[in-house]
């Protein structure tokens, strides 16, 4: 596989994660344009953005293959799915049309969320991931406001997903061509296939014989599957967080007084204040302190908009929120992507499992909770959540470094 210099791996990257910025948070409005448009309950396409997190979980269990030689294949579905789905779903007349459109939307966007710890996995993963993590948030700013504008104009609004198509054809057109595939089960070579390149064939590992003495402790660089499942589970419990703010954010500043118009605007706090943190963090991702930092910031926020009178105590806490868990899903990420023994691609896979479970579970819960004690109170158990990603952050003791020839390679390329 040829590899693209690192500055273009950053901006693929970037590119991907703002469509997916724009398509993930478009979904929300888009539910109730739709509702309106087809005549429709709101509550009957309640399953509209429970798509992103089924396409997650459905990359998830094929992402070894798609990874395979490299991320060529999850750029070309990802944007293939994504442009398609948003045709569909932005001229769709009737559910099910909509049903296809946002299915595949979805398991496009999930796609290019695949790809991009595959994309930028090494020892400086953090930062880079909170860098093109921020390209995510600042284009899930544009979303709401493109479709509020694209309705006020006398269209309909969900023909603003169009923005999307030229995004996608540039993600596929941008895919790098696979020249020199790896070997099977080994999607892209030891380290020394890498280094030594096409030319010059690295010499088969032989395995060490074995040892009569009986078994020994893993060595450090083999897989422990309480730590891969401890550092997956920071992952899960970072992305449940981010999207009970997502998903619930209108529906909290409407119970504070607003407009439905107003509120939707004004939602864009959250995912304003997370591209701020985001590129903050991507100045000194690797610094241990922040996720205890951000998890402190996003604590106070939640408790905020759960007691807010007001709309301007709400959109407060939604900032200070947006600010916190910014740092969260990049690092967790980075964690995960970095756990002794675990491939690139084995480990995006897990990552893409994680946010998928979270997306599919956390905010239905949230929602499910609010009918029995009130939306409000229900954002009090983001702390908790907060607290039991520090618990296993704990338990694993911190992030482990990357391994050694990991960290080479990084380099080289």
């Amino acid at each position: 596989m040829s590899r693209p210099r690192p500055g273009r791996v950053l901006w693929l990257a970037g590119a991907a994660q703002a469509a997916v910025g724009f398509s993930v948070t478009s979904l929300g409005a888009v539910l109730v344009l739709l509702a309106r448009d087809v005549g429709a309950a709101p509550g009957d396409l309640a399953w509209l953005p429970s798509t992103f997190g089924a396409g997650l979980v459905a990359v998830a269990a094929a992402g070894p293959w798609l990874l395979r030689g490299g991320y060529r294949r999850c750029l070309w579905l990802g944007g293939g799915g994504l442009g398609t789905g948003a045709v569909l779903l932005a001229l769709a007349g009737t559910v099910p049309a909509a049903v296809v459109g946002a299915m595949l939307l979805g398991l496009g966007a999930a796609a290019l969320v695949l790809a991009t710890p595959a994309l930028l996995s090494g020892p400086d993963a953090g930062r880079r991931l909170s860098l093109v993590n921020a390209a995510a948030s600042a284009a899930a700013v544009t979303a709401p406001l493109a479709l509020a504008v694209a309705d006020l104009r006398g269209g309909d609004g969900r023909l603003a997903l169009f923005a999307l198509t030229p995004l996608a054809a540039l993600l596929i057109a941008a895919a790098p061509r696979q020249r020199h595939p790896a070997p099977p089960g080994r999607p892209w070579g030891s380290t020394r296939e890498r280094l030594a390149g096409p030319h010059h064939p690295a010499t088969p590992e032989v395995p060490p014989p074995a040892d009569p003495a009986g078994p020994h402790p893993p060595a450090a660089g083999a897989v422990r599957p309480g730590d891969v499942a401890r550092r997956w589970g920071q992952v899960v419990l970072a992305v449940s967080v981010e999207f009970c703010f997502s998903v619930w954010a209108v529906a909290r500043l409407q119970q504070t007084g607003l407009a439905v118009a107003a509120a939707v605007a004004l939602a864009t706090s959250f995912p304003a204040g997370m591209a701020l943190g985001r590129l903050a963090a991507s100045r000194g991702a690797r610094s241990g302190p922040l996720i205890a930092a951000g998890a402190a910031v996003t604590a106070l926020g939640a408790v905020t908009v759960a007691a807010a009178p007001r709309p301007g105590w709400a959109v407060l806490g939604l900032v200070l929120a947006g600010l916190g868990v910014a740092v969260l899903y990049p690092l967790t990420l980075a964690g995960l992507m970095s756990a002794p023994g675990m491939s690139p691609p084995v480990a995006a896979s897990l990552g893409a499992l994680a946010s998928g479970t979270a997306i599919l579970v956390a905010p239905a819960a949230l929602a499910a909770l609010g009918r029995s004690v009130g939306l409000g109170a229900a954002f009090l158990v983001t702390p908790v959540l907060l607290a039991l990603l520090l618990g296993l952050r704990r338990a694993a003791g911190g992030l482990a470094p990357a391994p050694p020839d990991r960290e080479a390679t990084s380099r080289r390329r």
